[in-house]
Formats: C-alpha cells, sequence, structure tokens
C-alpha cells in the first residue's frame, strides 16, 4: 500500500482518523491492517491443498472434478492442472490470472466457479498489508488536520 493510498485509508474511516490525529500512530495501524484491502502473496497449491483448504471435503472435490473438466475444454487450465498434481511444486493462486480464472465464466476461458466455491482458494493468497506506525506517521502528521 502506498503513502498515498494510506493517507485516503485513513482519511475514509472516522476510526483511523481519530486514532491517527490523536497520535496514537500503533493503534491507527492495527486498525488501518484490518480495514485495508488484502494483498495477495505467491501462494503455490495442490490438490490435497484444496481437500486441506475447503471444511467440506465433498465440495473440495466437487471443485477438483469442475476443473478437470473444463480443462478438457481449456488448454491453459489442463496445463496448470498439471502443476496441482502430486510431487508438482502446485499452482500459484496469488497470481493474478489464476485468480481471475476461477471465477471467470467458461466461455470466457474461465474455470466458473462461483464466489462461495473460489473464496477460500482466493483466501489463501490473501494477506494483511505491511502498515506500520511509521507507516501512519508519514501518510498523517499527527496533530495536522489537511482537510
Amino acid at each position: 500500500m502506498t503513502i498515498e493510498e494510506l493517507k485516503k485509508l485513513i482519511e475514509s474511516d472516522p476510526e483511523a482518523r481519530k486514532l491517527a490525529e490523536s497520535g496514537a500512530a500503533d493503534l491507527c495501524a492495527a486498525h488501518c491492517r484490518a480495514i485495508a484491502p488484502k494483498e495477495t502473496r505467491e501462494t503455490l497449491l495442490t490438490e490435497l491443498s484444496i481437500l486441506r483448504l475447503s471444511g467440506d471435503p465433498v465440495e473440495a472435490e466437487t471443485i477438483l472434478q469442475t476443473m478437470e473438466q473444463i480443462a478438457t475444454q481449456n488448454p491453459l487450465l489442463k496445463r496448470a492442472l498439471k502443476w496441482m498434481q502430486p510431487g508438482a511444486p502446485g499452482l500459484d493462486f496469488g497470481n493474478p490470472v489464476v485468480r481471475a480464472m476461477l471465477t471467470m465464466p467458461v466461455n470466457q476461458g474461465g474455470v466458473g466457479l462461483s464466489e462461495e466455491q473460489a473464496r477460500p482458494l482466493l483466501a489463501a493468497a490473501e494477506v494483511e498489508p505491511s502498515i506500520s506506525g511509521a507507516d501512519i506517521s508519514t501518510a498523517w502528521p499527527f496533530g495536522v488536520d489537511e482537510q
């Protein structure tokens, strides 16, 4: 998150603004980490990872079978599924293309999963942004109302 984005986040949230204006940089940083959009990181998942991520093994199996069925028509997905096999390194679910493919309609080259089905796979690659008290101090000089 850039300093400008952080400043906008503070401005948009009354609690963050209150904490920033009071000089509580570390508390503001913790609050901002909780409300800021998640960031993605490289996350290699295999078939076993998908089974573990899902609270319901039947749902996980449905997702895997859907992906396998779509792969018969989609050469890119067919290749990607090879990376998810046992002993393979895994498919990066932090990659924007992979993330988009999950919920993209099949007729547009995607897997066509529902938002609910894709949620655990997408969440596996999401982390809180790194926001420190020093970042707050840079984005919002204490005691200064910049309106």
